[in-house]
């Protein structure tokens, strides 16, 4: 498979393809209700009631939905164990100096929303929690119009798979949905921060011999502002794709056939969750608008594996330390590391002159391609003894 965004593939001559965009969507406003700044309230790590590690925060702030609120559930499709892939349209996502928001700022929360608790709610209506996918840019050049409507989104995806870019709907191994990132200097549709729906597939090809009538591909898109914004209109787009992707799914009564009324549309109310800003949304069982929030760990890398140790061209393949929060040793791949920060665990290294840094996680687009990679290193500071590199072998 491909892994950049391309421009139109031209029809080729044993192949008839066709497009359809939905006949609906689920829309998010501009703008949000009152927002509630969940970390500035929240029970410290050490001290969740009854020793837990999740809460489910409740809000009932003007917007968000009265307990007496019901849902009902169309039997449509609801997404299972689906990957999310970040898509950035335009030379603006990779200009330097980089925007405000920038990529890896974008990368880094949806990440962290996805790997965090902030989904634990949606499984009560049949659909699971979703997880990051791969991380694109489109080709250069390829930037959206100014003032771009949901059809020039729907023409990006559906010409990336039709070039190969990305899979064709019933190539997928599992649900997928493209979530798109409209970069600085465009402008959405009016009142809209993003939106969520799919467009169908349709193909007769002779060599070789395959025919696909009406398969869905999921998509969405993020307009661009602040970093706040944002990240709380992709997990409003993120609950709503996973438990109404089609129209047919899980809708608040009263439910619409065509600007579908969903879980995220009955709440307003924001919050911080491990520092990213997320949206709240309607749980049936909680009869509330919720935001789950979890326990922080502190943990303290002291050592780390990397074979061959000075080879930029090959990367860490473990760190270990101490888990101070609960005061157990840890040993973990670097993957397993960068999900663990997504779930909002702060790491650090204290270097030999006491100095201490923090380890984050950052992106990498390769020369040959346009997926990223990422990778974990302590943020810059003005001691090189606290960095990853100068930890002893473990």
């Amino acid at each position: 498979m491909k892994t950049t965004l391309e421009e139109p593939l031209q029809t080729r001559s044993r192949r008839k393809l066709k497009w359809e965009a939905a006949k609906g969507h689920g829309v998010v406003p501009t703008h949000f209700g009152k927002a509630k700044h969940l970390d500035a309230k929240a029970p410290s790590a050490k001290a969740f009631p009854g020793g837990k590690d999740l809460v489910i925060e409740t809000f009932k702030n003007a917007g968000d939905a009265p307990a007496t609120t019901t849902v009902s559930d169309g039997g449509g499709k609801k997404l299972r164990n689906a990957t999310i892939n970040l898509i950035f349209w335009g030379d603006a996502w990779t200009a330097n100096p980089a925007p405000s928001p920038s990529l890896s700022e974008v990368v880094n929360d949806a990440a962290s929303i996805l790997a965090g608790p902030y989904q634990t709610r949606i499984s009560q209506y049949g659909a699971t929690p979703a997880r990051l996918g791969g991380i694109f840019v489109s080709v250069p050049g390829n930037n959206p119009p100014t003032n771009y409507q949901t059809s020039d989104v729907q023409n990006l995806i559906t010409n990336a798979i039709g070039g190969g870019a990305l899979p064709e709907p019933d190539e997928e191994t599992n649900d997928v949905v493209h979530v798109v990132f409209m970069p600085p200097g465009t402008n959405a549709p009016p009142n809209v921060g993003g939106l969520h729906t799919y467009a169908n597939w349709s193909e007769v090809s002779l060599i070789p011999f395959d025919i696909d009538i009406l398969d869905r591909s999921h998509m969405a898109w993020v307009a661009f502002g602040s970093r706040a914004f944002i990240s709380s209109v992709f997990s409003h787009e993120l609950v709503e794709a996973l438990s109404d992707p089609e129209g047919d799914g899980i809708q608040v009564n009263p439910t619409n056939g065509s600007n579908w009324n969903e879980i995220g549309d009955a709440c307003q109310s924001t919050g911080l969750v491990n520092g990213v800003t997320v949206q709240s949304y309607w749980s049936q069982s909680d009869r509330a608008c919720v935001i789950p929030v979890n326990l922080k760990l502190e943990m303290q890398i002291t050592f780390i594996h990397k074979d061959p140790r000075n080879d930029a061209f090959h990367p860490i393949q473990a760190v270990g330390g101490m888990n101070l929060t609960q005061n157990i040793p840890f040993r973990m791949s670097q993957k397993e590391c960068i999900a663990s920060i997504d779930r909002g665990n702060k790491f650090f290294v204290i270097g030999a002159d006491g100095s201490r840094a923090e380890v984050k996680v950052f992106i990498h687009f390769p020369p040959w391609n346009r997926q990223g990679i990422r990778y974990i290193a302590t943020v810059a500071d003005n001691s090189k003894a606290d960095n990853l590199l100068s930890l002893p072998e473990g």
